[in-house]
């Protein structure tokens, strides 16, 4: 019997913008989102935040260049949703399951992000939906 990967509860929906603080401020003004602060993440090329949403949470991500991750994303999708996360326990077990379970992994390794502990899972092995795991 193959191990799964099970996970807690959905951390949070990443959404890729052009311009993060016109979407914190649409966000607050529509549906009475609380502020949030941005923060700049020059490994990841991206300004992020997390906005608190009841139960979970919305990541915003503003591309630093075009050429960045989030940037290519946009240029090739425009804004819109980006990825899904969902919360673990022992992330570094999780990534280990998913691989023996023939998944493909853009992080083998944990590492860290916004959230916590991170790690994603390529969309091709998820229905098109980037995956990210995260363990706070």
């Amino acid at each position: 019997m193959t191990e799964v990967c099970a996970v807690n509860y959905v951390d949070h929906v990443g959404i890729a913008v052009n311009d993060i603080q016109a979407a914190l401020d649409f966000f607050g003004a529509n549906f009475g989102t609380p502020d949030a602060e941005v923060v700049e993440m020059d490994d990841q090329g991206v300004r992020a935040c997390l906005i608190e949403v009841g139960q979970t949470r919305l990541e915003l991500l503003e591309p630093l260049s075009a050429e960045s991750a989030v940037g290519r994303f946009i240029e090739r999708r425009g804004e819109g949703l980006h990825h899904l996360a969902l919360n673990v326990d022992d992330i570094g077990a999780k990534l280990k399951i998913l691989a023996a379970n023939d998944l493909s992994l853009i992080d083998s390794e944990p590492r860290h992000g916004l959230s916590g502990t991170i790690g994603f899972v390529h969309p091709r092995s998820v229905f098109g939906v980037l995956t990210e795991l995260v363990e706070n």
